[in-house]
Protein backbone atom coordinates (compact mmCIF):
# COMPACT_ATOMS: atom_id res chain seq x y z
CA UNK A 1 0.00 0.00 0.00
CA UNK A 2 1.44 3.37 -1.02
CA UNK A 3 0.83 6.33 1.29
CA UNK A 4 -0.62 9.38 -0.50
CA UNK A 5 1.21 12.62 -1.16
CA UNK A 6 -0.35 16.01 -1.70
CA UNK A 7 -0.75 16.63 -5.42
CA UNK A 8 2.38 17.82 -7.23
CA UNK A 9 2.13 21.22 -8.90
CA UNK A 10 0.35 21.43 -12.22
CA UNK A 11 2.25 22.79 -15.18
CA UNK A 12 0.37 26.09 -15.15
CA UNK A 13 0.96 26.98 -11.49
CA UNK A 14 3.60 29.34 -10.17
CA UNK A 15 4.94 26.73 -7.73
CA UNK A 16 7.81 24.87 -9.35
CA UNK A 17 8.45 21.17 -8.78
CA UNK A 18 11.51 21.81 -6.59
CA UNK A 19 9.56 24.27 -4.46
CA UNK A 20 6.86 21.65 -4.00
CA UNK A 21 9.42 19.02 -2.98
CA UNK A 22 11.04 21.44 -0.52
CA UNK A 23 7.62 22.12 1.00
CA UNK A 24 6.85 18.40 1.31
CA UNK A 25 10.22 17.76 2.97
CA UNK A 26 9.72 20.66 5.38
CA UNK A 27 6.29 19.38 6.44
CA UNK A 28 7.79 16.19 7.85
CA UNK A 29 8.75 16.47 11.53
CA UNK A 30 11.18 13.53 11.40
CA UNK A 31 13.71 12.20 8.89
CA UNK A 32 16.04 9.25 9.38
CA UNK A 33 18.09 9.12 6.15
CA UNK A 34 19.96 12.00 4.62
CA UNK A 35 19.19 11.71 0.89
CA UNK A 36 20.24 14.18 -1.80
CA UNK A 37 17.06 14.82 -3.78
CA UNK A 38 18.53 17.54 -6.01
CA UNK A 39 21.67 19.70 -6.02
CA UNK A 40 21.64 21.51 -2.69
CA UNK A 41 18.47 19.77 -1.50
CA UNK A 42 19.15 17.08 1.12
CA UNK A 43 16.62 15.58 3.49
CA UNK A 44 17.39 16.57 7.11
CA UNK A 45 17.95 13.01 8.36
CA UNK A 46 20.13 12.32 11.39
CA UNK A 47 21.82 9.34 9.70
CA UNK A 48 24.16 9.88 6.75
CA UNK A 49 24.25 6.47 4.99
CA UNK A 50 27.06 7.38 2.60
CA UNK A 51 29.42 8.02 5.50
CA UNK A 52 28.08 5.71 8.20
CA UNK A 53 26.80 2.66 6.31
CA UNK A 54 27.74 2.26 2.65
CA UNK A 55 31.45 1.56 3.38
CA UNK A 56 30.51 -1.32 5.71
CA UNK A 57 27.23 -2.83 4.49
CA UNK A 58 28.51 -4.92 1.58
CA UNK A 59 26.36 -3.35 -1.13
CA UNK A 60 27.62 -4.53 -4.56
CA UNK A 61 29.08 -1.79 -6.73
CA UNK A 62 27.42 -3.24 -9.84
CA UNK A 63 23.82 -4.39 -9.39
CA UNK A 64 22.95 -4.53 -13.07
CA UNK A 65 19.89 -6.63 -13.78
CA UNK A 66 19.21 -7.56 -10.17
CA UNK A 67 15.78 -7.87 -8.58
CA UNK A 68 16.25 -6.32 -5.12
CA UNK A 69 14.17 -6.26 -1.93
CA UNK A 70 14.82 -3.55 0.68
CA UNK A 71 13.20 -4.52 4.01
CA UNK A 72 12.63 -1.67 6.46
CA UNK A 73 13.39 0.88 3.77
CA UNK A 74 12.63 4.01 5.85
CA UNK A 75 12.94 6.92 3.39
CA UNK A 76 14.49 4.58 0.83
CA UNK A 77 18.17 5.45 0.68
CA UNK A 78 19.30 1.90 -0.10
CA UNK A 79 16.40 1.31 -2.48
CA UNK A 80 17.34 4.32 -4.56
CA UNK A 81 21.04 3.46 -4.31
CA UNK A 82 20.33 -0.05 -5.64
CA UNK A 83 18.44 1.49 -8.54
CA UNK A 84 21.32 3.90 -9.18
CA UNK A 85 23.73 0.94 -9.28
CA UNK A 86 21.75 -0.74 -12.03
CA UNK A 87 19.11 -2.91 -10.34
CA UNK A 88 16.40 -3.91 -12.79
CA UNK A 89 13.62 -3.84 -10.20
CA UNK A 90 13.60 -2.70 -6.58
CA UNK A 91 10.81 -3.43 -4.10
CA UNK A 92 10.90 -1.50 -0.82
CA UNK A 93 8.80 -2.33 2.23
CA UNK A 94 8.30 -0.68 5.60
CA UNK A 95 5.74 -1.19 8.36
CA UNK A 96 5.49 2.49 9.31
CA UNK A 97 3.04 4.65 7.30
CA UNK A 98 5.14 7.75 7.97
CA UNK A 99 8.19 6.06 6.45
CA UNK A 100 6.34 5.20 3.25
CA UNK A 101 4.96 8.72 3.02
CA UNK A 102 8.48 10.16 3.23
CA UNK A 103 9.69 7.45 0.83
CA UNK A 104 7.14 8.66 -1.72
CA UNK A 105 8.37 12.24 -1.38
CA UNK A 106 11.88 11.05 -2.23
CA UNK A 107 10.63 8.79 -5.02
CA UNK A 108 8.83 11.70 -6.66
CA UNK A 109 11.83 14.01 -6.28
CA UNK A 110 14.24 11.47 -7.78
CA UNK A 111 11.92 10.31 -10.57
CA UNK A 112 12.48 6.78 -9.28
CA UNK A 113 10.74 3.59 -10.40
CA UNK A 114 11.25 1.84 -7.04
CA UNK A 115 7.98 0.47 -5.66
CA UNK A 116 7.26 1.06 -1.97
CA UNK A 117 4.74 -0.97 0.02
CA UNK A 118 3.32 -0.51 3.49
CA UNK A 119 3.79 -4.02 4.83
CA UNK A 120 6.18 -5.94 7.07
CA UNK A 121 8.69 -8.74 6.87
CA UNK A 122 6.23 -11.35 8.16
CA UNK A 123 4.06 -10.82 5.07
CA UNK A 124 6.81 -11.93 2.68
CA UNK A 125 6.21 -15.00 0.55
CA UNK A 126 7.24 -15.98 -2.99
CA UNK A 127 3.56 -16.15 -3.94
CA UNK A 128 2.94 -12.47 -3.20
CA UNK A 129 6.38 -10.89 -3.75
CA UNK A 130 8.26 -13.33 -5.94
CA UNK A 131 11.96 -13.98 -5.35
CA UNK A 132 14.95 -11.66 -5.25
CA UNK A 133 18.57 -11.82 -6.35
CA UNK A 134 19.50 -9.59 -3.40
CA UNK A 135 17.68 -8.94 -0.13
CA UNK A 136 18.73 -5.96 2.01
CA UNK A 137 17.81 -6.40 5.66
CA UNK A 138 19.46 -3.44 7.34
CA UNK A 139 18.58 -2.17 10.81
CA UNK A 140 15.47 -4.27 11.35
CA UNK A 141 16.28 -7.55 13.12
CA UNK A 142 16.60 -6.03 16.59
CA UNK A 143 13.18 -4.38 16.25
CA UNK A 144 11.39 -7.72 15.86
CA UNK A 145 9.64 -9.87 18.43
CA UNK A 146 10.00 -12.89 16.13
CA UNK A 147 13.45 -12.69 14.50
CA UNK A 148 13.65 -16.35 13.47
CA UNK A 149 10.25 -16.17 11.75
CA UNK A 150 11.42 -13.04 9.92
CA UNK A 151 14.56 -14.80 8.70
CA UNK A 152 12.51 -17.78 7.55
CA UNK A 153 10.33 -15.43 5.52
CA UNK A 154 13.41 -13.77 4.04
CA UNK A 155 14.94 -17.12 3.12
CA UNK A 156 11.70 -18.05 1.33
CA UNK A 157 11.98 -15.08 -1.07
CA UNK A 158 15.76 -15.16 -1.53
CA UNK A 159 17.19 -16.62 -4.71
CA UNK A 160 20.72 -15.27 -4.24
CA UNK A 161 22.24 -13.14 -1.49
CA UNK A 162 21.06 -11.70 1.81
CA UNK A 163 22.81 -8.71 3.37
CA UNK A 164 21.92 -8.19 7.03
CA UNK A 165 22.89 -5.48 9.51
CA UNK A 166 21.77 -5.34 13.12
CA UNK A 167 22.60 -3.56 16.33
CA UNK A 168 24.43 -6.05 18.49
CA UNK A 169 25.55 -6.99 21.98
CA UNK A 170 29.07 -8.27 22.47
CA UNK A 171 30.85 -9.38 25.63
CA UNK A 172 34.21 -11.11 26.03
CA UNK A 173 32.77 -13.02 28.97
CA UNK A 174 30.35 -14.83 26.65
CA UNK A 175 33.10 -16.38 24.53
CA UNK A 176 31.84 -18.34 21.51
CA UNK A 177 28.29 -18.79 22.79
CA UNK A 178 25.39 -17.56 20.63
CA UNK A 179 23.54 -15.01 22.75
CA UNK A 180 20.85 -12.38 22.28
CA UNK A 181 20.24 -9.83 25.02
CA UNK A 182 16.51 -9.26 25.51
CA UNK A 183 15.08 -5.81 26.25
CA UNK A 184 11.39 -6.40 27.04
CA UNK A 185 10.48 -2.71 27.13
CA UNK A 186 12.88 -1.11 24.64
CA UNK A 187 16.02 0.99 25.05
CA UNK A 188 17.30 4.54 24.74
CA UNK A 189 18.10 5.09 21.07
CA UNK A 190 18.02 7.69 18.31
CA UNK A 191 20.57 10.33 17.27
CA UNK A 192 23.39 10.91 19.76
CA UNK A 193 22.62 14.62 20.06
CA UNK A 194 18.90 14.05 20.51
CA UNK A 195 18.36 10.58 21.98
CA UNK A 196 14.89 9.13 22.31
CA UNK A 197 13.33 6.09 23.89
CA UNK A 198 12.64 3.31 21.39
CA UNK A 199 10.11 0.74 22.66
CA UNK A 200 10.65 -1.44 19.57
CA UNK A 201 14.18 -2.64 20.32
CA UNK A 202 13.86 -6.16 21.71
CA UNK A 203 16.75 -8.53 20.87
CA UNK A 204 20.39 -7.49 20.55
CA UNK A 205 22.26 -10.57 19.28
CA UNK A 206 25.97 -11.11 19.31
CA UNK A 207 27.72 -11.90 16.03
CA UNK A 208 27.74 -15.64 16.73
CA UNK A 209 23.99 -15.56 17.26
CA UNK A 210 23.41 -13.74 13.97
CA UNK A 211 25.57 -16.29 12.16
CA UNK A 212 23.74 -19.20 13.73
CA UNK A 213 20.28 -17.77 13.03
CA UNK A 214 21.15 -17.38 9.36
CA UNK A 215 22.42 -20.96 9.23
CA UNK A 216 19.36 -22.17 11.14
CA UNK A 217 16.98 -20.94 8.41
CA UNK A 218 18.99 -22.71 5.70
CA UNK A 219 21.24 -19.98 4.35
CA UNK A 220 24.84 -20.87 3.47
CA UNK A 221 28.27 -19.26 3.07
CA UNK A 222 27.55 -17.00 6.04
CA UNK A 223 30.24 -14.34 6.41
CA UNK A 224 30.66 -11.47 8.86
CA UNK A 225 31.61 -8.41 6.82
CA UNK A 226 31.93 -5.82 9.55
CA UNK A 227 31.40 -5.10 13.22
CA UNK A 228 31.13 -1.33 12.63
CA UNK A 229 28.43 -0.11 12.88
CA UNK A 230 26.63 -3.01 14.50
CA UNK A 231 27.11 -6.43 12.93
CA UNK A 232 26.95 -6.91 9.14
CA UNK A 233 26.58 -10.35 7.53
CA UNK A 234 26.34 -11.74 4.03
CA UNK A 235 24.67 -15.09 3.36
CA UNK A 236 23.74 -17.06 0.26
CA UNK A 237 20.99 -19.49 -0.66
CA UNK A 238 22.14 -23.05 -1.25
CA UNK A 239 21.12 -23.07 -4.94
CA UNK A 240 21.07 -19.71 -6.68
CA UNK A 241 18.52 -18.77 -9.32
CA UNK A 242 17.33 -15.60 -11.03
CA UNK A 243 14.96 -13.49 -8.98
CA UNK A 244 11.49 -13.42 -10.52
CA UNK A 245 8.27 -11.46 -9.90
CA UNK A 246 5.22 -13.32 -8.57
CA UNK A 247 2.97 -15.08 -11.06
CA UNK A 248 -0.09 -12.84 -11.14
CA UNK A 249 -2.23 -15.67 -12.53
CA UNK A 250 -1.64 -17.65 -9.34
CA UNK A 251 -0.85 -15.18 -6.55
CA UNK A 252 -2.05 -14.34 -4.06
CA UNK A 253 -5.66 -15.50 -4.38
CA UNK A 254 -5.08 -19.17 -5.09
Amino acid sequence: MNAPLSNPPAADTTMGFRTWIEAEVAKEPYWFHRIELAPGLVTPGWSDPYKEKVPYYGLPEDMTGMRVLDIGCAEGFFSFEAERRGAKEVVAIDSFPDSIRRFNICRAALGSKVTGFLTNVYDLSPQTFGTFDLVLFYGVLYHLRHPILALQKIASVSSGTVLLQTANYESEAIGDISVAKFHPFGIQSGPPKNPMFDPTVFFLPNANCVRDMLLHVGLKSVECLSMIPGTVFRAEVETKSVGTPPDQSKAPWC
